[in-house]
């Protein structure tokens, strides 16, 4: 009895893991979203997506992912945004100015990232993605059990730093005005 006991925890510890992988919404981080009255929408992954004001008439937006991830007994969700996208080599393939232009932007940004993440109390900067699709992305990784409150807070500090590196961003390259 204890055996099966055990084996059916298992599963279904399996299972509620799984369930939040595969695109299906964590429906607890919808009650903390609208107990703190925040407006989202969940997106194609399952997670949900939240725009938020920043200074300047500007926006940023920010996802909490449905995902949950363990570190020992810790469950651990990220809260992260996009803080630009990389810059590309241009069309000389890596041999020429483009190319120059491109890996001194991409330096200074990876230097400022690293520096803007020291001054953080939670978060940091996280490259995603492969060849042209790269964007740096603040990153807070929290425990999965938040409060609402709490996760409100994490959710503001992660739009107004995003926000502000989107602006270094935009200095540097040609990027779009205020995309994320």
């Amino acid at each position: 009895m204890k055996i099966r006991m055990m084996a059916l925890a298992t599963v279904l510890a399996a299972t509620a893991s799984v369930a939040h992988a595969g695109g299906t919404p964590d429906a607890g981080i919808a009650k903390k979203l609208d107990a703190a009255g925040l407006k989202y929408e969940v997106d194609g992954d399952g997670d949900y997506k939240l725009l938020f004001e920043a200074e300047g008439d500007r926006t940023q937006i920010v996802w909490v992912r449905s995902s949950v991830e363990t570190l020992g007994n810790m469950r651990i969700r990220e809260v992260m945004a996009i803080g630009g996208k990389m810059p590309t080599m241009g069309k000389d393939d890596g041999v020429g100015m483009a190319a120059t232009i491109a890996l001194t932007s991409t330096t200074v940004l990876a230097v400022a990232a690293l520096a803007d993440a020291n001054e953080k109390k939670l978060g940091g900067w996280v490259l995603k993605g492969k060849g042209d699709d790269q964007a740096l992305y603040f990153v807070a990784q929290v425990p999965a059990d938040l409060s609402a409150g709490d996760l409100e807070t994490v959710l503001g500090s992660v739009a107004r730093s995003a926000d502000k590196f989107e602006q270094t961003v935009e200095s540097f390259t040609e990027a779009e005005k205020d995309k994320y």
